[in-house]
């Protein structure tokens, strides 16, 4: 991994949490969603995890970031449990003009990937990126056999809820409701 890339990675970053704050899994997804549904490239390698696509990378870069005070963390208490929320450190400054060109090739992918996703619950955003790694990954030969097959894999989500993300990712232009023939439906990637 070159010194560039972890530039851009925490540029990235920055730019995610100066919108808003977020939790570990919505970064991790964020990512996921911009490296593997915008071709943005930035390195990671995703496997399914109990919460979705994840690569221990992204972490790594997260506490990267926390140390070099580009992002800084508070705790989050929830009736479940708790959680970490990161907020902009005053570290970051420096990051846009060390990854400009990197931020302005994709500046359109980043603001699209945050419209659609940034806000979305953890919850849903376990089920909209593991309904993308199987479609991507799984092969699936239409979109019946996708949503059953997340199902299988994620079975605390009901057929509904499933097909509705999968109707979201097709609203939002992320896989086709139709491929043409010979096509699954995650080759549809735009």
């Amino acid at each position: 991994m070159s010194s560039e890339n972890i530039i851009q990675r925490l540029a990235l970053l920055a730019q995610f949490v100066r919108h808003r704050t977020l939790g570990r899994t919505a970064i991790m997804k964020l990512c996921f969603f911009l490296q593997e549904s915008k071709g943005v490239p930035l390195g990671y390698h995703f496997s399914l995890y109990s919460y979705g696509p994840f690569d221990s990378d992204v972490l790594a870069d997260i506490a990267t970031a926390e140390r070099l005070n580009v992002l800084k963390s508070g705790v989050v208490y929830y009736p479940s449990g708790t959680g970490y929320e990161y907020s902009l450190g005053s570290g970051s400054g420096n990051l846009d003009a060390l990854a400009s060109d990197f931020l302005d090739q994709n500046r359109s992918s980043i603001q699209w990937v945050l419209e659609n996703f940034g806000g979305k619950t953890a919850g849903e955003l376990e089920l909209l990126s593991t309904i993308l790694f199987v479609a991507k990954f799984h092969n699936p030969r239409d979109a019946a056999q996708l949503v059953n097959q997340v199902q299988l894999i994620k079975p605390h989500f009901s057929h509904d809820q499933i097909q509705k993300g999968f109707e979201n990712l097709v609203s939002t232009g992320v896989l086709l409701r139709e491929p043409a023939a010979g096509e699954i439906p995650g080759r549809g990637i735009n």
